[in-house]
């Protein structure tokens, strides 16, 4: 809970204190230490803890499949999405082009005729 009162508190103060420049560079770079820092202390803790190290291969194997599936479930349903949504949007956007390349056509045609 302590992790979001603070993610909350910074993006209120974040809203109202608008940084320079300058320190919008050494905001990065204090998050980059900070992430960094985090990364280390959780890979120590993990590296320290003999169970996590024993049961690598089978953590690693159920983390591999539930990228896996992620990636295919995600890809399965955009193909639809984009295949209902898309294909309208594509056939909308020619058509107004198609409309208004006739409309220019017959505008320039009306103009050689006088």
């Amino acid at each position: 809970m302590e992790i979001i009162i603070a993610l909350f508190l910074g993006a209120i103060i974040g809203y109202f204190i608008k940084l320079k420049d300058n320190h919008k560079k050494l905001n990065g770079k204090v998050q980059q230490a900070g992430v960094v820092f985090l990364l280390f202390s959780m890979g120590a803790s993990i590296g320290a803890n003999e169970n996590i190290i024993r049961d690598l291969p089978l953590i690693g194997a159920k983390a591999f499949a539930f990228a896996a599936l992620s990636i295919l479930g995600s890809i399965v349903i955009i193909y639809f999405l984009s295949d209902k949504f898309l294909s309208n949007n594509i056939v909308k956007k020619k058509n107004k082009e198609l409309a208004f390349n006739n409309e220019d056509l017959i505008h320039r045609e009306g103009q050689e005729e006088i």
